[in-house]
């Protein structure tokens, strides 16, 4: 999601960005290659089977992973940054592995082949999130859903994002159980969920294009190429959108607020941090995530893109309804103690002494 500089910051695992800082060369391989991994393709097709069984087959699912993953739209992305900016990028290649981070990066030193790296947590967790909000939007008037989806959406929040735990097998099942196998929340997460992907992939390789072009960013405005990556990104996906139609499709049009979910579900993130822990989002590199959203509602509605909006429109609409809801509930629940058994507190105060230690060395 973001350009990522070689500071430690939150516990997370903080990459290089090529044209500001010099590494090692043993950095390029740890970066690369680090990290391991835990897909398991077989066991996802038996889980859906086991919670979809009315509605797939092996076949069907086995033809769908074929035709939608992470190096298919890591390809349609490369092609439309040709076709749009004339920019092949055929030199960025895909990296992922599960490296505890919920970010996405590029890297690139401008020496080895660059690379964009779309973390195993991050395609997990996103898919999760949006399944969970869906599922408690659609149901909120059920108590056991509601109840069921804000506990998991903690989970990710606290779990997941802040400390870089990977979904165990039992939690998957918990969520697929509160689902309950409704299989139009499966359908909406996942169209949602590969436009967010879309973004992410053309954020990332909109750094590499923008370097391309020899721009250079004020020292007191560093957060415009941000903005300018966004940008880029959210055309590209619309365009997608508004071309690749009929059978060919790769993006569905209602999901074109899906990014604006993505920033929503940072927005989460930070938020939770800062009431659990009293962790405080700050990089001035980095705009806040309401700000960015903020950016792309200005390109969503231009004369450029024509496409439907009322379903996209009601969708999030639903979204924000429990978006607010958990950040109400999360402050409450806080306050009255009652989150007191899912703290680790230690555990966060170590990682925040650690990101202190190497800001400190970084300033030596």
């Amino acid at each position: 999601m973001e350009k990522k500089n070689n500071k430690k910051k939150s516990g997370k695992l903080d990459m290089p960005f090529l044209e500001k800082f010099m590494v090692s060369p043993d950095n390029y391989e740890i970066f690369k290659f680090g990290g391991t991994s835990l897909r398991d393709d077989e066991r996802g097709l038996r889980t859906m089977l086991q919670y979809f069984p009315d509605y797939f087959t092996e076949e069907q699912i086995k033809e769908n992973m074929k035709r939608y993953n992470l190096q298919t739209m890591f390809n349609l992305v490369k092609k439309y940054f040709k076709k749009e900016y004339d920019y092949s990028g055929t030199e960025i290649e895909l990296s992922n592995r599960y490296q505890n981070t919920i970010n996405s990066y590029i890297y690139n030193d401008e020496r080895k082949p660059a690379f964009v790296h779309i973390d195993e947590l991050f395609e997990s967790t996103v898919m999760a999130f949006l399944l969970a909000m869906f599922k408690w939007s659609k149901d909120f008037e059920n108590l056991e859903t509601y109840g069921e989806c804000f506990k998991y959406v903690l989970f990710l929040m606290n779990d997941v994002c802040i400390f870089g735990e990977m979904q165990s097998e039992s939690a998957n099942k918990a969520l697929l159980e509160a689902v309950g196998g409704d299989i139009q929340i499966l359908q909406l997460a996942e169209d949602c969920y590969w436009t967010i992907v879309v973004f992410s992939l053309a954020h990332e390789i909109a750094h590499a294009y923008l370097a391309s072009t020899g721009k250079k960013y004020s020292a007191n405005h560093p957060e415009r190429e941000e903005y300018d990556a966004d940008m880029i990104a959210y055309h590209i996906v619309l365009k997608i959108m508004i071309e690749e139609q009929g059978e060919s499709a790769m993006l569905e049009d209602y999901t074109y607020l899906a990014p604006m979910m993505y920033m929503d579900f940072f927005d989460l993130y930070y938020y939770t941090d800062r009431v659990l822990y009293k962790t405080v989002f700050y990089d001035p590199e980095h705009p806040t995530p309401i700000k960015r959203k903020n950016r792309l509602f200005a390109i969503a509605y231009k004369k450029d893109y024509n496409f439907e909006t009322e379903d996209g429109n009601h969708l999030y609409g639903g979204f924000l309804d429990v978006y607010d809801e958990y950040r109400d509930q999360l402050l409450l629940k806080m306050e009255r103690r009652k989150l007191d058994a899912i703290l680790h507190i230690e555990e966060r105060e170590q990682i925040r002494r650690s990101g202190d230690d190497e800001e400190r060395s970084d300033r030596i």
